[in-house]
């Protein structure tokens, strides 16, 4: 059996055309083309969405931070030192308290996506950028 075998694949004789293999390579440099720029602009309309929410988060952080006394009690740190040294503990927890978290928590969680955002769309790019001058 395996000399049948021996003796078939030994007539075989395959020869491919010689412009597969470059046909086969420009298919390839064209699909990592165009997945790379699926992934620059889907970055870049993330990283535009969330600089665009951040915009209206740091509206609203510097309205949450004005009506929640938060600049009352760091007044108060500046102008009666002393009563500050007593009553330390009071005055963190003053402050802890006062403090917008959710808002503080939303727009850092969007500054966190739109560099994230802008680290892969640069990446995208730059692969993009690559693969159009080896091609």
């Amino acid at each position: 059996m395996e000399e049948k075998l021996k003796k078939a694949f030994s007539k075989a004789t395959l020869n491919p055309p010689e412009f597969l293999a470059q046909d086969v390579w420009s298919s390839i440099v064209l699909y990592d083309r165009r997945i790379n720029r699926l992934k620059l602009w889907v970055f870049s309309l993330i990283g535009l969405s969330s600089f665009l929410g951040l915009i209206q988060v740091s509206k609203i952080l510097l309205n949450d931070f004005a009506h929640s006394g938060f600049y009352e009690y760091i007044s108060l740190a500046f102008s009666s030192g002393g009563a500050i040294i007593n009553y330390w503990r009071d005055f963190l927890s003053s402050l802890a308290e006062s403090l917008p978290v959710i808002s503080i928590t939303l727009s850092l969680g969007l500054v966190f996506i739109f560099l994230l955002s802008l680290k892969y769309a640069m990446r995208a790019f730059i692969i993009n950028n690559r693969l159009s001058l080896s091609f």
